[in-house]
């Protein structure tokens, strides 16, 4: 137990420094501005419980926030997503997966359910950050298709560093 929460912990501050220090650098286009760090949110064991779901999501948009002076964007957005992501697992999978406290990554889940799970979370986030961030329906679509090329391009690299760094639980 100890160990994975050191290791949630580990995953977190790697993906929070990638992106302070390196994708918040990067200027690819107006329209692509990928936030990979949601990736901790989205990998805790699937019987986590709703109200650490929302805590966790809350601390590391806060902490991000922080660093980034966005105040409080990606705070809301990421109590959002721990939102999201409780119902979207409860309701997706079979009642004996969530038993197994088994982490929905790549390895062990089916490729298809993964990758809708990391799409849908990734493109919902960027739409709720993008529309915090203007504050503003005006421009809309300009804001939408900003939210869809950068979660594509966020979930793309979420899969890739899914694939590179997970590994199959056998908890039963």
């Amino acid at each position: 137990m100890a160990i994975s929460i050191l290791r949630h912990l580990f995953s977190f501050l790697i993906l929070a420094g990638l992106q302070i220090l390196i994708l918040n650098g990067l200027d690819i286009s107006s329209y692509i501005n990928p936030l990979v760090f949601i990736l901790f949110v989205l990998l805790l064991p699937v019987n986590t419980e709703i109200w650490l779901c929302l805590l966790l999501g809350f601390m590391s948009g806060a902490l991000v926030d922080g660093l980034a002076n966005t105040y409080g964007i990606h705070a809301f957005a990421g109590t959002a997503l721990g939102y999201f992501r409780y119902f979207y697992i409860k309701y997706t999978l079979d009642k004996e997966e969530i038993e197994r406290d088994m982490t929905p990554n790549i390895r062990n889940m089916p490729k298809s359910w993964h990758f809708f799970y990391i799409l849908i979370a990734t493109i919902l986030y960027h739409c709720l950050v993008f529309l915090l961030e203007s504050f503003t329906l005006v421009g809309l679509g300009s804001l939408l298709l900003k939210a869809l090329c950068s979660g594509l391009v966020a979930t793309g690299v979420m899969l890739l560093i899914g694939f590179l760094f997970s590994r199959k639980t056998t908890n039963v």
